[in-house]
């Protein structure tokens, strides 16, 4: 891989060049060969020049957006760009042919119209297949930035409102992972930058470790062909590939200390973490690089002390969290006994000592759940969110507030 990561686009055909200048202007092109009529149109063809065209996509000098990359499984690039003059993200990810392409996933999630997803604005396959990798790209709407980046922005609000954002950012989030698994889809890394806000809308991107569950009701038969990937190769080899594909700040107890099996739990887990560590964020001066836990050596150590913070009756507190709203409290004290209560018993340190041990989903809990949330983030009767694309940031009293009190910050910015 860094024979070809460090080759200039120019040559390549591409720019997953991560030791040169990318910046200038870029096309992607259906491959299409007169000779073969049935040549998957997926496939693309990516030109370079230093002009630019009606569908080419500006890079920019500093649009990179800066994350963790892993040279094991997965790889992804991200770019702030511009195309037909609007701002959009660009993603190049190097993908094994043995694992499900992102852009599959994109296509169930719209087929199953799952709430809170971006718009795919273009997306293709740049390499078919070299040396077991493919190379992917994803063209997908500006959804803004990071719930902690979006609540920094907003300070003026006061911790009580800036929280109850959070609340309802994190309903949201947990809203969309809940549709998509009844849909049979799994996220498996939801991270603070795969939870994204802009202009009040809340949007859950980076799709590119989910899986399919073996009964979904998604088309796997048409994605595979549509995709070229093998779908029985797919279904049998996502779960081993689980524990190295995840952020460890993010990820749940038993994916940090190595259990390969998963469900919503733990991406409903990993929910519960992106909002108390952007709330730690907004409370820590100067900031650091996550909540109490992130700078312990070692993922089996991070599960130790986060199910020890978790098992403490004051464990908002055990996490840095040391202000927060009531809705938020009563949230994440929901969303605590749901995650690490079975029965009546704490089972935080059973999941950290045991990979094998199996925590039930609790799926009619997990619906009384968000019944609630209706009535008490968004002032709603209890009746079904799906089907909404997207859903704004608070629609309760006090979110609401909150909301059109953001609005108007960002409404000055934009006029200075």
């Amino acid at each position: 891989l860094l024979y070809f990561l460090s080759l200039p686009p120019q040559k390549f055909g591409h720019f997953c060049d991560v030791t040169r200048r990318i910046w200038g202007e870029y096309e992607f092109v259906r491959r299409r060969d007169s000779t073969d009529e049935d040549q998957d149109p997926v496939l693309v063809d990516v030109n370079f020049s230093k002009d630019s065209t009606d569908s080419s996509i500006t890079i920019a000098k500093e649009c990179r957006i800066e994350q963790t990359i892993d040279l094991r499984g997965r790889m992804a690039h991200k770019f702030r760009v511009k195309h037909r003059g609007e701002r959009a993200i660009l993603k190049l990810s190097w993908t094994p042919v043995d694992r499900l392409p992102e852009s599959a996933v994109y296509d169930a999630l719209k087929a199953a119209n799952i709430p809170n997803i971006p718009s795919i604005i273009d997306s293709g396959i740049i390499v078919k297949n070299s040396f077991g990798y493919r190379v992917e790209y994803l063209l997908i709407e500006d959804c803004g930035v990071p719930l902690v980046e979006y609540l920094q922005a907003q300070l003026t609000l006061g911790i009580d409102e800036l929280s109850d954002i959070a609340a309802s950012v994190m309903s949201q989030t947990v809203e969309c992972i809940y549709s998509a698994w009844n849909a049979g889809i799994l996220h498996c890394n939801i991270t603070a930058d795969s939870v994204v806000v802009k202009d009040g809308r809340v949007a859950i991107p980076d799709w590119g470790h989910a899986k399919f569950a073996k009964d979904c009701a998604v088309d796997v038969d048409t994605l595979a062909a549509k995709w070229l990937f093998d779908k029985n190769k797919v279904a049998g080899d996502e779960d081993c590939d689980a524990p190295t594909t995840v952020t460890p700040l993010y990820a749940s107890i038993p994916v940090l200390v190595g259990a390969t099996q998963r469900s919503i739990v733990d991406d409903v887990e990993s929910a519960f973490f992106v909002a108390m560590d952007a709330l730690y964020k907004l409370q820590v001066d100067p900031p650091v690089v996550g909540m109490v836990g992130a700078e312990v050596g070692g993922r089996k150590s991070l599960a130790f002390m986060r199910a020890g913070c978790m098992g403490h009756y004051r464990y908002m507190e055990a996490v840095g969290v040391a202000k927060c709203s009531e809705l938020f409290a009563w949230l994440t004290d929901t969303f605590r006994e749901y995650l690490f209560v079975r029965n009546g018993e704490y089972i935080g340190r059973d999941l950290a000592i045991d990979p094998e041990f199996e925590r039930t989903v609790e799926i009619q809990q997990l619906e009384r759940i968000l019944e609630q949330i209706k009535e008490r983030v968004f002032g709603e009767s209890p009746v079904s969110n799906t089907g909404k694309k997207q859903s704004q940031v608070g629609k309760s009293s006090t979110s609401a507030k909150a909301l059109r009190c953001s609005k108007r910050l960002q409404s000055k910015k934009r006029r200075r």
